[in-house]
């Protein structure tokens, strides 16, 4: 095999690589449970704690007649055993304290899906502050993360927001059992959580990868130097940074709210969008804008995990700028990375075949997407 053909399964090769091996890193929804702690009428330690339906599932097998849904009479009847594996991962001060299940098994939709509400109440005198360890998953998945907001006597959201880890060091709780506020110590806050957000998102790893193709494997970029492409480049990622700023800003605050059901299919609808552009340019000049307003629509899907959370402006504002942080941190990792891997291609004759069939993998993949959001069914694991 040689000439084009050879250069054509090169390239082919190239984008199942560079496009495919963040999918398979990241293929499955983000995992996030949320907590609550505060003090209950007794001065004790109370908990809430939120966790995905699909989660629980994955471990405990709720779908009881495998038909792919869960029903509500599914989940009732293994409230016990949902309930006693939540505790049985929650110790707190080295399983000295003791969780107890409270009845009243809830389910609550949010934004990524279907969550059980439990409910639990300790022994734990809440002016001790106990120490929490959280393991949640585990051992099924260590991408988990627990966002945990500590609550004042009124049950109000107070001190900063807690992103635990399984496994992670105990996180001792200052809680008051009187009128004041909850204390809380310092935290490391949400830098990391937005990190992990955008790598394991595999729609918004393809968006980007997708959207600096061109800049990379394009014929123009072929004719000039790296440090000729550099500056089109971070021109693109700054109008969608700027973008998703936006509306992350905006829905994370409650100012303004659009449905998951509309905005993961047309998340999914600007990734075949930029992959037709790269196939057949039709923006132009238009792509800096593109990106910007692309870029409005994937900032609802970075806010999810903040919107749950219902704190107070003040706090939300800190934890939306370090979210923030972490999200561009984590697009810089994804662009510097694919760049690497594309640019030495340029040299090799293959650069166009790869720009194809780079392109043509994403806009695949998303129509599958699209479909999938639209229709309510699952093809792809991811």
């Amino acid at each position: 095999m040689n000439g084009a053909p050879k250069r054509a399964l090169c390239g082919l090769l190239v984008g199942l690589t560079v496009l495919g091996a963040p999918l398979l890193a990241s293929a499955h929804q983000a995992s996030d449970a949320y907590l609550r702690a505060g003090v209950d009428a007794h001065g004790q330690l109370a908990l809430q704690i939120d966790v995905a339906l699909r989660d629980l599932d994955t471990v405990l097998e709720l779908d009881a007649n495998t038909d792919g849904r869960l029903s509500w009479g599914e989940v009732r009847t293994r409230e016990a055993d949902v309930a006693g594996h939540v505790a049985d991962r929650l110790r707190l001060d080295d399983g000295r304290c003791r969780l107890r299940a409270l009845p009243g098994l809830a389910l609550d939709r949010k934004a990524d899906g279907v969550y059980a509400l439990l409910h639990y109440a300790s022994d734990c005198a809440a002016a001790g502050a106990p120490a929490l360890a959280y393991g949640l998953f585990r051992d099924t998945d260590p991408t988990h993360r627990g966002l945990l907001v500590v609550l004042d006597a009124q049950g109000r959201p107070t001190g900063p927001l807690r992103s635990l880890t399984p496994g992670s060091a105990p996180l001792r709780l200052a809680l008051h059992a009187t009128d004041g506020p909850a204390e809380a110590a310092p935290a490391p806050g949400f830098f990391g959580d937005g990190l992990h957000h955008i790598l394991i998102g595999a729609d918004h790893v393809l968006f980007l990868v997708c959207l600096l193709l061109p800049l990379v494997l394009g014929s123009d970029a072929r004719q000039g130097t790296w440090r000729g492409r550099l500056w089109p480049l971070v021109g693109l990622v700054t109008a969608f940074t700027v973008g998703h700023s936006v509306t992350l800003g905006l829905a994370s605050l409650r100012v303004l709210s659009v449905p998951a059901s509309v905005i993961e299919p047309l998340i999914a609808l600007t990734i075949a969008l930029t992959a037709l552009d790269n196939l057949r340019p039709f923006l132009g000049r238009r792509r800096a804008f593109a990106a910007f307003g692309f870029g409005l629509i994937h900032g609802f899907g970075f806010a999810g995990p903040l919107i749950e959370l219902q704190l107070a402006p003040w706090a939300m504002a800190g934890a939306l700028l370090q979210f923030n942080l972490g999200v561009e941190a984590g697009q810089l990792l994804v662009v510097a990375a694919a760049t690497l891997l594309l640019w030495p291609l340029r040299e090799r004759g293959i650069a166009g075949a790869g720009l194809r069939s780079g392109s043509a993998f994403a806009g695949i993949v998303a129509l599958v997407w699209l479909g999938e959001r639209l229709f309510d069914f699952k093809l792809l694991p991811l």
